[in-house]
């Protein structure tokens, strides 16, 4: 059993783990990167009174928002997380094409041949099935921080829209 999983770590198996490995080791943390500096820029605009926030628009101080800057981050993030939850979602398709693969070399076998064939045919699947979750289950955070980056980045917007229509910097209830 342990044989013909190690030999179908080297066969199609390996596509499964080479793209777990480029999620994990490029896409993930770039998608953390992306998201904690998008929450840094944002975090500080949206719990500050609205007149305070628009001298900072206004004046050239240090802490001048940089709205393009921050359109850049969120930007950013939106296509790591996305590349990310794609990868994930392909992972199951690799396991079940892996499988009908091998299930196809199984035309004219014998039984002990099919016996084997089935065992390797299903390898696939198991690391499709093992990746999905381990990595559903590590990005929860990420998309939580995500979509609340997503709101943040809008209500900001909100709040510079209402200062341009109003005028006077001043948040009506």
């Amino acid at each position: 059993m342990i044989g013909i999983i190690l030999k179908n770590l080297l066969g199609y198996d390996s596509l499964i783990l080479i793209l777990a490995g480029f999620a994990g080791f490029y896409v993930y943390p770039r998608a953390v990167k992306a998201s904690d500096a998008l929450k840094e820029q944002l975090q500080p605009t949206l719990y500050i009174p609205i007149d305070i926030l628009l001298q900072q628009f206004v004046n050239n101080d240090k802490k001048k928002i940089d709205l393009h800057q921050i359109k850049k981050l969120k930007d950013s993030e939106a296509k790591s997380v996305n590349m990310l939850l794609t990868i994930i979602s392909v992972f199951p398709l690799m396991g079940i094409l892996g499988t009908i693969i091998s299930l196809l070399g199984m035309v004219n076998l014998g039984s002990e041949e099919v016996l084997i064939n089935f065992t390797t045919a299903l390898t696939s699947t198991f690391w499709g099935i093992v990746f999905a979750i381990g990595f559903k289950g590590m990005t929860s955070m990420l998309v939580a921080q995500h979509e609340q980056n997503y709101e943040n980045f809008e209500l900001l917007i909100k709040r510079v829209d209402m200062m341009n229509s109003t005028g006077d910097g001043h948040e009506k209830t």
